[in-house]
């Protein structure tokens, strides 16, 4: 793919942070590269970070600067007040309820109002459109500028109608609609691609879609030399072995219980839990809060985090999904960073099973994991055995991949 006009179509783009945002950048500075010109469509008001991609920003800076806002505030419990703590929850108890109930497709629906108004104002004449989920709000915009390019190519992250915890809306009102809707985009679109195989066999098998439309483009994360050099020279035999989680919980898709029963409670006094989650997750640790071998922090910057990561922690955790087709898109990150990264794995088919043997630096734990083999597997990294294969890592986990595997795919139509 290269000399092409592009638009990609995401409703969360830069400034904001996300898996979905940091993914597409590096793939948009990669297509850029290839000497494509590419516009973003998004519903992200713009700053100075953005300043050097070409934005299409459609929406209403007001209303996002306050919803974001009280997120921000929503978030930061050291700073709230008991009674600001009670009226922010309230507040967002109401939003969910009102877009849970009636939003369709999702809580970014009136985005789709905005892009149909100021259509006539987006050019006509793109080689590809892409659009990117979450939320699938993106998706029905693309389909709404169908014909202002040539092809439509889709990116999906969670599944949409086939997502059965957590769904992104009223599955009694909109479960239909849902899978019409979804099914429809996919006959329109040039090729799809998904996270994981798993997740691109579901939605084959469930609608029928040809094979040949259908790409793998793996979570993906950039290689930073200079944190893998960090990551190397960490004193990983200092005590105590401080294990990290940066990341949120989310019922019916993540949780801790499952490793803290099994693994968390019975390390030794040598193990110290540094988790960053957000205050809605703080009430699965009821029991740990007061737990001095369990630190509960903010979550805090995605620059911060990777400092934090890289020179004060000993080992990153990740706990996985309690479904085949979502794929935590945090432990390529982890992996990607040089440091001993710990998989917990709900299922016996976690897709991270596959990856294991690919990079010594990921070990996949399950409830039968003991200290023992924790510790075995720091020592390789104590006695600095450990070299990371940056190569292996750049075939699974680039933006540059899914391009190749996208341009291979487009070439054998």
């Amino acid at each position: 793919m290269q000399n092409k006009k592009i638009l990609i179509v995401t409703h969360q783009f830069l400034p904001h942070v996300s898996p979905r945002t940091t993914r597409w950048k590096m793939i948009v500075d990669d297509l850029i590269h290839r000497d494509n010109q590419v516009t973003i469509l998004t519903g992200s008001p713009p700053d100075e970070s953005v300043n050097e991609y070409e934005i299409l920003y459609f929406g209403n800076k007001n209303i996002s600067s306050t919803i974001s806002s009280i997120r921000k505030d929503a978030n930061n419990s050291d700073q709230n007040s008991s009674l600001k703590k009670l009226i922010y929850n309230l507040l967002k108890k109401v939003y969910r309820f009102l877009f849970k109930s009636f939003a369709w497709p999702d809580y970014a629906m009136f985005w789709a109002f905005t892009i149909y108004k100021n259509k006539h104002r987006i050019p006509r004449d793109y080689d590809y459109i892409f659009s990117v989920s979450l939320p699938f709000t993106s998706h029905l915009c693309a389909s709404i500028l169908n014909k202002h390019a040539t092809d439509w190519i889709m990116d999906i992250g969670d599944p949409f109608s086939l997502k059965k915890d957590s769904p992104e809306n009223n599955k009694f009102f909109y479960s239909f609609i849902n899978t019409q809707f979804e099914k429809k985009y996919y006959s329109k679109s040039k090729r799809i691609i998904f996270t994981h195989n798993e997740s691109l066999l579901l939605h084959r098998d469930k609608f029928n879609l040809d094979p040949n439309k259908l790409i793998v483009g793996h979570p993906i994360s950039k290689i930073d030399y200079d944190k893998i050099s960090e990551s190397q020279k960490y004193n990983y035999s200092s005590l105590p072995i401080n294990i990290g989680y940066f990341g949120i919980f989310t019922e019916g898709i993540r949780l801790p219980n499952n490793y803290l029963n099994s693994i968390g409670k019975n390390l030794s006094q040598d193990f110290h839990h540094n988790w960053f989650i957000n205050d809605e997750s703080r009430k699965y640790f009821s029991s740990y809060l007061d737990n001095k071998n369990h630190k509960f922090n903010n979550i805090i910057p995605r620059n911060e985090a990777i400092e934090l990561m890289v020179n004060e922690m000993h080992i990153l955790l990740s706990i996985g999904n309690m479904n085949v087709y979502q794929l935590p898109s945090k432990v390529i990150e982890y992996i990607g960073l040089g440091k001993p990264v710990l998989h917990f794995a709900e299922l016996s088919d976690d897709p991270m099973y596959k990856f294991e043997n690919l990079f010594s630096n990921l070990k996949v734990i399950s409830q039968k994991t003991d200290e023992k083999e924790i510790q075995a597997f720091l020592d390789i990294f104590k006695l600095q055995k450990y070299n990371f294969d940056i190569e292996n890592f750049e075939y699974n986990f680039s933006s540059k991949k899914i391009i190749e595997n996208l341009n291979s795919s487009l070439h054998n139509k």
